[in-house]
């Protein structure tokens, strides 16, 4: 099984090849991430992490094809950025997106309306609100993950969450 840690830093998920624009110890490719395409075959990769790597990228729409490009069909992809009411959205000043749980929607069947802005496609398998701990005691994980929108029209700025976590299976038709 092959996997790859894109935006790995220092930290890069074990067993994986680590994908990033510095040279750390867990880096064993450099590529700048927002230059396509990325230094590998089509169809190459069963897992792909995107761990708090993609709101410091300026191309999500060309980064998310180039997942699906390198990913083979039925591929797992784990993402996780920071959701739009989080201080830690705002506290990074390399940050350039803030995100939402309908974020990856444009990506799969859930937004027909705007399936002609790209061609990849994703089945969207979870979709997770993480909390800090005082929150998940309170039970406002609980209740935000249970209705999701509705937390994120009228209650995210006073409850605010921490990330949001986001699993995909990629989607090629006939090819594995």
């Amino acid at each position: 099984m092959r996997v790859l840690d894109i935006g790995c830093g220092k930290n890069k998920i074990n067993g994986a090849i680590g994908l990033d624009i510095h040279k750390t110890p867990a880096t064993d490719v450099v590529c700048d991430l927002d230059r396509f395409p990325y230094p590998f075959l089509n169809n190459s990769f069963d897992k792909i992490y995107i761990m708090d790597a993609l709101e410091h990228l300026h191309d999500i729409k060309g980064v998310m094809e180039e997942v699906y490009r390198i990913a083979k069909s039925d591929a797992l992809v784990f993402i996780r950025v920071p959701h739009f009411s989080s201080t830690h959205a705002y506290g990074d000043f390399t940050h350039k997106h803030f995100f939402n749980t309908e974020s990856f929607n444009y990506f799969t069947a859930d937004f027909p309306q705007y399936d002609f802005y790209s061609t990849a496609r994703f089945d969207k398998i979870k979709v997770r609100l993480n909390f800090w701990k005082f929150n998940r005691i309170n039970g406002v994980s609980f209740l935000a993950n249970r209705f999701q929108l509705f937390y994120e029209k009228y209650f995210a700025f006073i409850f605010p969450a921490m990330n949001i976590e986001v699993s995909l299976k990629v989607m090629k038709q006939g090819i594995k």
